[in-house]
C-alpha cells in the first residue's frame, strides 16, 4: 500500500485541474470560435483564434491533444496512489468479491478504451 503525502495529492489534483481547464477551454476554441475549416476563411474567425493566446485553429487542436493526454495520466496516477482508497470504498458497499471483480474489470476495459485512441492519435 502506497502513501500518499498531502502535498503529493494537492500537486497532483492542482495539475489535473488545469489539464482539465486547457481541455475544456481549447475543445471550445476548437468548436465554437473556428469550428470549420470552410468558416475559417472568414477574417473575424481568424482573428479571434489568433487573438486568443496567439494560435491558430490547428495549434489550439494540439494543446487539446497534449492536455488531453497530460490529464489522462495523471488521472492514472491519481487512481493508483488512491487504490487503497478506492479499493477500501469498494470492499464496504460491495460486499461480493465476484461483483467487485467484475467492477474492476469493467473500469479496466474502459481505462483501456480511454487509453488506446490516445495511442492512436499520438
Amino acid at each position: 500500500m502506497m502513501k500518499v503525502s498531502l502535498k503529493t495529492n494537492i500537486i497532483i489534483d492542482l495539475a489535473m485541474f488545469l489539464a482539465m481547464a486547457v481541455t475544456s477551454i481549447s475543445g471550445i476554441v476548437i468548436k465554437v470560435i473556428a469550428p470549420l475549416r470552410r468558416v475559417a476563411h472568414e477574417a473575424w474567425v481568424r482573428d479571434m483564434a489568433y487573438w486568443i493566446m496567439g494560435c491558430g485553429r490547428r495549434m489550439w487542436a494540439n494543446i487539446h491533444l497534449w492536455a488531453g493526454v497530460v490529464l489522462l495520466v495523471l488521472l492514472v496516477l491519481h487512481v493508483v496512489l488512491h487504490w487503497s482508497v478506492i479499493d477500501g470504498f469498494f470492499k464496504k458497499h460491495i460486499k461480493s468479491s465476484a461483483w467487485r471483480t467484475t467492477l474492476y474489470l469493467v473500469l479496466f476495459v474502459l481505462l483501456i478504451l480511454s487509453v488506446v485512441p490516445w495511442i492512436w492519435a499520438l
